[in-house]
């Protein structure tokens, strides 16, 4: 909250907020906003209580909002597979995003209620003219500003509710007409609310920037003895949370699918990668770790992303079981096998790297560092113990998604028994056990990746306890 033009980073950002957001409808998306709140506190949180927890909500809210705006592009792409998925997404992204906005808000003002309290600048806690007869507290804001996130999410889910399955026909064709309609004053009421929420937080930011005192405030904290955190204490906290992403990230191996949905995954890789990115990175510091990094994920992110709308486009327009007689769904499914094939090599190169990192990670955030005197062979054993413990997940993750590679070949020889084509009929496939034995492999994965990454963040706490 230091930085040189900071005042201004933050009106923007609240005008990038107050737009209503029709779920991919977002002309000025959210995740831009919270990432320049996230540049405006900068590293002042390791000086105020309460700004920790702010920033690591907003940087949450940073990856929410930007996960969502390909999540609702991909379902809105194929809403003839079923247009349920809709407005559940909107109702867990709405739930997920007001819990963050929650704890970001609370901690920020919990944040300037302590300068407050604690020096001279009053500019944080007094109350600020709305106009010359009316004044508003922060408190005030405080109540208004989550009331206004509220509202946004609740109007944004009210429009998609329209849009859930009814038996009766007739009903869900009229739902389905005005659903425009409803979407149109939705938005328009959450303008309202905005343009009314933009104004008040407007106010709130320029009577601090005219008290001109806020930075001197952070100052004087900082000189004082009011320690929020030792650096030592944030690290672990930060590897801990990383550690947790990695063994959570082991969930998106798993291939959801639903026949009503289209018949596609729901957890689809790219986001996987995503996630692993994120998960990895977080664990060094080292940049050319750090680039090695980002240069494998991003083709393994591009490739997922081919991948899976080539999968969702063929079976969109057709059934694997074609794939047997009809020729138009043979070439469309050509897509498919080769963007596999791709995102399944760009996956395990990632895999190599993050295991360079993680093997690097543990000589230095667990026990002893190979550079310390107190270095002994014991140290160095336990190290190799704990890099033998983590070498199988990238490995597994890799094996996963060469058998998944596998089964996207093996699927082009589907057959229909029993039946005549197109009609009901028994499927069968030339390797049945194929989705099983993924299956198994998949769970094994999951229980060994939070199993061997509880005893890792055992190993990290023990260091950073000494």
């Amino acid at each position: 909250m230091k930085r040189k033009g900071v005042y201004p980073l933050i009106i923007i950002s609240l005008i990038l907020l107050f737009n209503p957001s029709a779920n991919i409808l977002d002309i000025l998306p959210d995740c831009i906003a919270y990432a320049l709140l996230i540049y405006a506190i900068g590293q002042t949180d390791k000086t105020i209580p309460y700004l920790a927890e702010c920033k690591g909500a907003l940087i949450k809210l940073a990856v929410v909002t930007l996960v969502k705006i390909p999540a609702f592009f991909i379902m809105y792409a194929n809403m003839k597979h079923g247009s349920d998925i809709v407005p559940l997404f909107t109702l867990s992204f709405a739930a997920v995003e007001i819990i963050l906005v929650r704890i970001a808000l609370k901690n920020l003002f919990l944040a300037l209620s302590y300068i407050g309290e604690r020096t001279d600048c009053a500019s944080v806690r007094d109350p600020f003219p709305l106009n010359k007869k009316r004044t508003v507290s922060p408190d005030s804001l405080y109540g208004i500003t989550l009331g206004f996130y509220i509202a946004k999410s609740v109007i944004s889910i009210i429009p998609e509710l329209l849009l859930l399955s009814r038996e009766d026909l007739a009903l869900k064709r009229e739902l389905n007409e005005v659903y425009p309609t409803v979407l149109v004053f939705a938005v328009l009421i959450a303008l309202v609310i905005g343009v009314i929420w933009l104004r008040l937080a407007t106010k709130y930011v320029k009577a601090i920037k005219d008290g001109g005192d806020l930075g001197a405030a952070i100052d004087y904290v900082k000189r004082g003895s009011h320690t929020v955190i030792s650096d030592t204490e944030r690290r672990e906290k930060k590897l801990l949370g990383a550690l947790t992403l990695l063994a959570v990230s082991s969930l998106f191996a798993f291939d959801l699918t639903f026949e009503n949905l289209g018949g596609y995954n729901i957890l689809p890789h790219f986001i996987y990668v995503i996630i692993l990115y994120f998960a990895i990175r977080n664990l060094t510091e080292n940049k050319k770790a750090r680039t090695w990094l980002t240069a494998s994920m991003l083709p393994a992110c591009v490739s997922g992303l081919i991948n899976q709308i080539c999968t969702m486009r063929f079976l969109k327009a057709h059934q694997y079981v074609e794939l047997s007689y009809s020729a138009n769904a043979k070439a469309s499914y050509l897509s498919v096998k080769i963007s596999a094939v791709f995102e399944t090599v760009f996956i395990i190169a990632m895999a190599v790297v993050c295991s360079w990192i993680l093997a690097e990670f543990i000589r230095e955030h667990t026990e002893v560092l190979p550079s310390d005197p107190s270095y002994t062979r014991s140290n160095e054993k336990a190290h190799k113990r704990l890099i033998k413990m983590l070498a199988p997940l990238p490995l597994f993750a890799s094996v996963i998604n060469v058998l998944k590679c596998v089964n996207t070949f093996i699927k082009q020889n589907v057959k229909l028994i029993g039946s005549e084509v197109n009609t009901d009929g028994i499927v069968t496939s030339t390797a049945p056990f194929m989705s099983t034995l993924i299956f198994l492999a998949t769970m094994v994965f999951v229980v060994y990746s939070f199993t061997t990454i509880a005893t890792i963040k055992d190993e990290v706490k023990l260091k950073y306890s000494k």
